[in-house]
């Protein structure tokens, strides 16, 4: 043993100070490492909380071959009816027909090849059987050292969207058969009324300078009584062609629905969700109407100036005595408060004159949802 005189040795103070050094290092590693753990917790937790509450269904399926499924939330039991104690464990084709899992596979191989996938649109099954169009979105879960573990998948449910797709395509279709029919009715007065008028004049001129038979020149006065008759048929034809273009344009409520739709999405740059309920073209007068029209566009032009939104779900309702607008967007949301902008208080105005209500309130998560309602009349026939 040496000697604890010997310099060489540390004295005891430097051993304490040593020590103390030693236990203030390994300290600060231990409160580093319990916030970093904290501060993983905490961005779980988050996490968690945005999976539970997300209206999407999120799941999660091992690597395969199978694709057992092993996460379920409450969006996807919204969606497809089944609970998490039935169709944990079992294999996702539960939730495929045959081409939707054949989607399927296909971008698990494009996430195992590239490492991404675009999302695809498929039809996948509820509980009761029935079908869902869904947007799905497929990517890897790896551990922290790369491992695949399995795939997370988010399918979206696009029903509201392909409707309203389809409902602007209808819209085209209609305007596009009534551009057609105007031109015919055009090209039917412009031309061949103009033709068929000038071969009857040149047969009359014939006709009065004519000294042959007598039955050739009844043969010639029969034909230009048909051209007259023809002449006359044809306007006819115009006269309804228009008259029906300005009967559904007047009653086409629902037409004239769309259109706003449609073109507020030119603007936005994605189609708004739209969705129509009752007798919108009976049931609804024409100034209601024209009341209803402009306050859907005041709406939708709100959205597209100020909310920076990337979903506006529109909900049209005439019925039980009233005509209901709303209009739902998850942009950055306005405070309920402000209604002294011009726009915004025309819109009370326009309901509060016709004695009905206009709320605008905070969407949830974010965003903000518009109300307009005013009573129908009775007797609007």
């Amino acid at each position: 043993m040496g000697d604890p005189r010997d310099p060489q040795l540390p004295d005891s103070a430097e051993l304490i100070a040593d020590l103390r050094q030693e236990l203030e290092d390994t300290n600060r590693g231990l409160i580093a490492l319990h916030t970093e753990l904290d501060a993983a917790r905490r961005s779980e937790a988050r996490l968690a909380a945005i999976v539970t509450s997300s209206d999407d269904a999120v799941i999660s399926v091992d690597p395969g071959p199978a694709y057992l499924l092993q996460t379920w939330n409450p969006g996807a039991q919204r969606l497809f009816g089944h609970t998490d104690r039935h169709i944990l464990g079992r294999p996702v084709d539960l939730l495929m027909p045959p081409d939707a899992l054949g989607a399927f596979r296909a971008a698990v191989q494009d996430v195992r090849s590239q490492g991404h996938t675009a999302p695809h649109r498929s039809r996948w099954r509820r509980e009761d059987g029935t079908e869902v169009d869904v947007e799905v979105t497929v990517s890897a879960v790896r551990e922290t050292d790369g491992v695949l573990i399995g795939f997370s998948t988010v399918a979206r449910d696009i029903t509201q969207q392909l409707s309203a797709q389809a409902e602007l395509t209808a819209a085209r279709a209609e305007r596009e058969v009534m551009a057609d029919r105007d031109r015919i009715a055009r090209d039917l007065h412009d031309l061949v009324i103009q033709r068929l008028f000038a071969s009857g004049l040149t047969l009359q001129a014939a006709l009065s300078r004519m000294a042959g038979p007598k039955d050739s020149a009844e043969r010639i006065e029969r034909v230009v009584g048909d051209l007259d008759d023809t002449i006359k048929t044809i306007r006819t034809t115009i006269y309804g062609l228009r008259e029906q273009d300005q009967i559904r344009s007047a009653a086409g409520t629902r037409s004239r629905l769309v259109a706003i739709v449609e073109r507020a999405a030119e603007v936005l740059g994605f189609a708004p969700a739209l969705r129509m309920s009752g007798l919108l073209d009976t049931d609804v007068p024409a100034e209601h109407a024209e009341h209803l029209l402009a306050v859907l566009g005041e709406a939708l032009s709100n959205s597209a100036r100020h909310a920076d939104a990337t979903a506006v779900d529109v909900n049209v309702e005439a019925g039980g005595g009233i005509l209901r607008l709303e209009v739902a967007d998850n942009g950055c949301g306005i405070d309920p408060a402000v209604t002294r902008r011009s726009g915004l208080a025309n819109l009370r105005r326009r309901a509060e004159e016709r004695g009905g209500t206009f709320a605008l309130t905070p969407n949830r998560p974010t965003g903000t949802v518009l109300v307009w309602s005013v009573p129908l009349p009775g007797d609007h026939g």
